[in-house]
Order: C-alpha cells, then sequence, then structure tokens
C-alpha cells in the first residue's frame, strides 16, 4: 500500500480530492473484459491498483508520472476504459484515471480536424459534427468509446471503414507524456503550424506511438490528439422517439439507405464487398452472422433460445451484410442505387425488405429464400410445436409499416451513430472472447472467420462454448473494399473453469494458425507471450518494442501490461536467445 506520504504528495499534484486509495473503489478498477482468460489462475479480478489519480490537464499528469518515476511506482492511464488492457498488471501501479480531461479542444471545419482530450466520447463529438456537416470514424464497440484512446492506443475498427478507414490511420497529431513526464508534441503542431499532420520534421514517430494495434497506454500518457473528419452528407440531426434500447426514427432524408443483404454464400459476399467498394458504393458495411443475427431479433436469452431452435437463422441468414448507401445529392444516390442493384444482381444478393414502401413487390430471389423456411422442416409436428413462437415471429417480419420503421431505426443506430448494444454479444452466455480479426484482404478475413468456425465445433460439441452454430465472424470492408476484417467471436461460461480453460486453448490456437496458416498478426496478438510468439514470423518485431519500452520508459515507470516488460522473459526468448 502507498505510505500517507506518497498519498499526500499525489493529493498536493491534483487536489486530494482527487485521489482515491478506499479498497472497494479500488475493485471497481480491477474487473474488466475477460480477467478469467488474462489472469493464470483464473481469476475473476486483476491487481487491485494502489490508487486511483484524476488529474485535470497535461501539467498534473507530466507531474504525476514524474513522481512515479521518483517513487518507483507505475502508471496506467484509462480514458473511458472497455477491457483488460484498462487494468494494472501488477502491486505499486497507480490508475490515472482521465476522467476530468474531458474537452474538445478545437473543431476545423474547414479543414476536417478535431482536436479532443482523453474522455471526449464519440457519440458526442458525432453529435456536434453531424450539425457542422462532418463526421468521424467510430469503433464497433459503441458510441461511447474514445476517439483519442481507439487513434493513440488501441485497435481501432468500426462499421463506417469503407469510407473513413480505422483508427489509426486519421491521428493527425498528438501531445504526448512520456514515461519520464517530459511532454512532447507531434508533427505540424509542435512546430505551433497546426494540428495537420503527425509527421515531420524528421522520421514519423507514429509506428513508435502505434504501430499495428497500440501501445494500450505502456509508452506514457496522450493528452491531446487531433483527429481526420469526413464530410458528412446525412442531416444534421435525427428525430427519435420510443426509449433503449428501441429508439425508433420518425424518418431518414431519401438520399440515405440502409440495407440488409442476403447472400447465397460467401464467395458471393466477399465479391459484393469487392465491387461495392470499387465503385465507392457503401458508407459502411458489417458482416452479421446467423447467431447476431437472432439476438438482435430477439430482448432476452428464452426468445433467443426459441428463434434458434427452429433453424430459420441458420438456413436463411449465414450470409448478411448490412451496408449503409449515402448520396451528396439526388442525382448522385440515384447512381449509387442504381450501381448497387446491378452488383447485387451480378453477385446473386438480395436486399431483404427492412424499409420498403408498402406498395414495393417483394423480389422473387427473396421469396425462394423464404420458402426454405418450411422446407426444411422435416417434422411438422415439430412445426406445429413451434408454432405460437412462429406466428410471433411473423408479426415481427417486416411486412407492415411500424416492423420496418423499428428494423431500420436498428440499423441506423448500429451504422451510423454506432450506439449498438455491446452488452447484446455477452447476453447469451455472460462472457464472450474474440480471435483472429488481421486487417489484410476481405477475402482472407473469410478464412480466417471459417478456421475459427470449425475449430469452435471441436469444443462445442463438449459442451464448452455455447453452441452459436461456430460461425461468429464479425467485421467489414475498409477503404473502399481494399482492406478486409473478421473477428471470430466465441461465447463461453465465465463460471465454468473447464469452459474457461477451452477459451485459453483456442485463442493460443488461434495465434499459432496465424503463423501456420499465414494470416497475419491478430486482435488477441499483444502483450509479452504473444509478441514473442508472433515477432519472429513478423520482423522480429517484439525485440523493437523492448527496446522501444527501454529507450522511452528507463524507469519502468508505465505499466507494460499487453506491451512488453524489458525485465521479462518468455520461453520464445530464451529459445531464441533473446
Amino acid at each position: 500500500m502507498l505510505s500517507s506520504e506518497e498519498i499526500r504528495v499525489l493529493g498536493d499534484t491534483v487536489g486530494p480530492e482527487w485521489v482515491c486509495t478506499d479498497p472497494c473503489m479500488m475493485d471497481t478498477y480491477s474487473y474488466y473484459m475477460n480477467p478469467e482468460i488474462v489472469n493464470q489462475e483464473g481469476s475473476l479480478w486483476l491487481t487491485r491498483p494502489e490508487a486511483v489519480v484524476m488529474p485535470a490537464n497535461t501539467r498534473e499528469v507530466s507531474e504525476v508520472v514524474r513522481l512515479c518515476n521518483r517513487l518507483n511506482l507505475m502508471v496506467k492511464p484509462i480514458s473511458t476504459g472497455w477491457s483488460a488492457t484498462a487494468a494494472a498488471s501488477r502491486d505499486r501501479v497507480i490508475v490515472l484515471d482521465l476522467k476530468r480531461m474531458d474537452r474538445i479542444i478545437e473543431i476545423d471545419v474547414k479543414n476536417q480536424i478535431a482536436v479532443v482530450e482523453p474522455y471526449v466520447k464519440a457519440i458526442i463529438l458525432q453529435t456536434i459534427l453531424w450539425k457542422e456537416g462532418l463526421n468521424l470514424h467510430v469503433v464497433s464497440c459503441g458510441g461511447n468509446h474514445s476517439p483519442l484512446a481507439s487513434t493513440t492506443s488501441a485497435w481501432g475498427t468500426g462499421l463506417d471503414g469503407p469510407s473513413m478507414s480505422y483508427s489509426g490511420r486519421n491521428l493527425l497529431g498528438v501531445e504526448w507524456v512520456l514515461p519520464t513526464g517530459d511532454v512532447l508534441i507531434l508533427g505540424s503542431a509542435g512546430e505551433g503550424a497546426g494540428w495537420f499532420t503527425a509527421d515531420g520534421p524528421g522520421p514519423s514517430l507514429r509506428g513508435i506511438v502505434r504501430g499495428y494495434q497500440g501501445a494500450f497506454g505502456s509508452l506514457g500518457v496522450f493528452t491531446k490528439a487531433a483527429l481526420k473528419l469526413y464530410q458528412w452528407d446525412g442531416p444534421p440531426e435525427i428525430e427519435v422517439g420510443g426509449c433503449s434500447p428501441h429508439y425508433i426514427i420518425k424518418d431518414l432524408p431519401s438520399n440515405i439507405g440502409l440495407f440488409m443483404l442476403s447472400f447465397p454464400d460467401a464467395k458471393a459476399m466477399v465479391e459484393a464487398g469487392y465491387r461495392m467498394g470499387e465503385a465507392g458504393i457503401n458508407y459502411a458495411d458489417f458482416r452479421l452472422p446467423a447467431f447476431m443475427c437472432a439476438i438482435g431479433s430477439t430482448d432476452d436469452n428464452l426468445d433467443l433460445k426459441r428463434i434458434w431452435e427452429t433453424g430459420l437463422f441458420q438456413k436463411i441468414a449465414n450470409y448478411i451484410m448490412i451496408t449503409a448507401v449515402i448520396g451528396y445529392s439526388p442525382r448522385e444516390f440515384e447512381w449509387k442505387m442504381k450501381a448497387f442493384r446491378q452488383i447485387l444482381s451480378e453477385v446473386g444478393g438480395v436486399n431483404l425488405p427492412i424499409n420498403l414502401p408498402d406498395n414495393t413487390r417483394v423480389p422473387e430471389r427473396l421469396l425462394k429464400r423464404i420458402r426454405r423456411i418450411v422446407e426444411f422442416i422435416d417434422d411438422p409436428l415439430k412445426l406445429l410445436r413451434k408454432l405460437p413462437f412462429l406466428q410471433d415471429l411473423i408479426s415481427r417480419l417486416p411486412i407492415n409499416k411500424r416492423q420496418r420503421q423499428k428494423n431500420l431505426s436498428e440499423l441506423f443506430w448500429v451504422m451510423l451513430r454506432h450506439a449498438n448494444n455491446t452488452q447484446g454479444n455477452f447476453r447469451p452466455s455472460q462472457a464472450m472472447l474474440t480471435t483472429m480479426g488481421t486487417f489484410d484482404t476481405w477475402d482472407l478475413g473469410i478464412r480466417q472467420s471459417d478456421w475459427i468456425a470449425q475449430k469452435k465445433q471441436e469444443y462445442i460439441k463438449k459442451g464448452l462454448f455455447l453452441d452459436d452454430g461456430g460461425d461468429l465472424g464479425c467485421g467489414g470492408t475498409f477503404e473502399q473494399g481494399h482492406m478486409g476484417y473478421l473477428e471470430g467471436i466465441t461465447l463461453y461460461s465465465s463460471k465454468d473453469p473447464r469452459s474457461v480453460e477451452a477459451a485459453g486453448k483456442v485463442v493460443e490456437e488461434a495465434v499459432q494458425a496465424c503463423i501456420d496458416e499465414a494470416f497475419g498478426i491478430p486482435i488477441a496478438g499483444f502483450g509479452q507471450e504473444m509478441n514473442a510468439k508472433l515477432g519472429p514470423h513478423c520482423g522480429d518485431y517484439h525485440k523493437w518494442m523492448k527496446r522501444i519500452k527501454e529507450a522511452l520508459d528507463p524507469n519502468l515507470a508505465v505499466d507494460p501490461f499487453f506491451y512488453v516488460d524489458p525485465g521479462k522473459k518468455t520461453d520464445e526468448d530464451d529459445s531464441q536467445g533473446g
């Protein structure tokens, strides 16, 4: 525990009321997603921090970091904090909670740049930007995330990837409190020339700041970040009704189309992704596997169980992609829709009628797929037993105006506001993990998704994972189809030690498959052990990470959790003489 003198010194820096050591409060900073997998002993709790400190500005952050260098402490910075990467990893760690640093410093409408502090939330910034005809990339965990964190420090994929890339590509500058406490401003802003580029003068440091996935707060504290913004051709605001989680939009402009597309197989879905990207049609897209469609169609697990057991979604929703199309003008939108329909026709895809006018004729291809609902049910008695539920299901289908409006609203929140209910992923089993997720070509993403779907079947048959059909490959295309991304989600039980053990094995097996099958660096490819395993197959990057950490953090004043610990060796290090 911290001494009373250490607590006093921290209080003198940020104000006594902004330093907390209460054990109950510290426990709230010790529970994050997947702790039972991160901890070798399977504990649901990560290390309790010694204290939580809440600085108000860059000067206070710098002073706290300098104190940690002198007092043999470590800091662990967090902004909104969503996963275990935001937790302390050992004793003598102070969590630097950046909640008080929530200012939007600047919005440069003409040059399409926003400068923000760590606790600015994407949904707040986006609401302001829409009124200026601008938008920003939002990652798919939801609108409550920190754009600064996703841009500088962790992952960064989202549904609007086709038009706005991913977070690491949108960094235009950063104010950085180094592990020594020194403050560095990168790029043009460091020369007082404005926040228009993160590079120069001299070599770029963006590779060190972020690399492929980010350093997860292990290289200091980013107190300001400049974000690249994009044109928004939608309305400045949307009138909504209803309540959480079922918001209903009153209307959408005629230059926006939101669609749920069904494809006969993976090949057709891949081809559609490439073609729409090449034509610049899709503003946003997301591949939604059958089980996720079922989750989104229900409000509780009992309904989910009933609907999944009918087999309806497995039959007609294996290859679903939701897509947004936006036109700058009516003429551009008309052209995009014409190209959109032609691409669907050529690859054999259909647009599910979620927002069609009452007098619209349902495509014959869609009717054929709906007929399969009955065709695959071999036992008529089974159908009769499910009949009451099927009647309820039919009432939910988009054959009436109110249901179409509800479905359209749900797509709107998922595709354009990114306020989708992340908890929905946890609802069936209370725990989830994700693997694969390499940034490469769109068809490689499908290969990864297929691999993890097959691997999961081994554990599903043993009753260790929830039976979701195996395929939970979620992701989409980026930069007009030049890249693609699919991660494979697994739903397990955090209360069953056997399930937890199986979850850990799947992560390890998936990482090994990324090496054996040349899938690339996966979403789970972070931390000391994983980096040492993957590094030799990718330019020995783990050795460079170690050198970077040693050079920037000579006193180990910033928690190296999920990056690299210079003082710790792995089995891979020993085998390579590293």
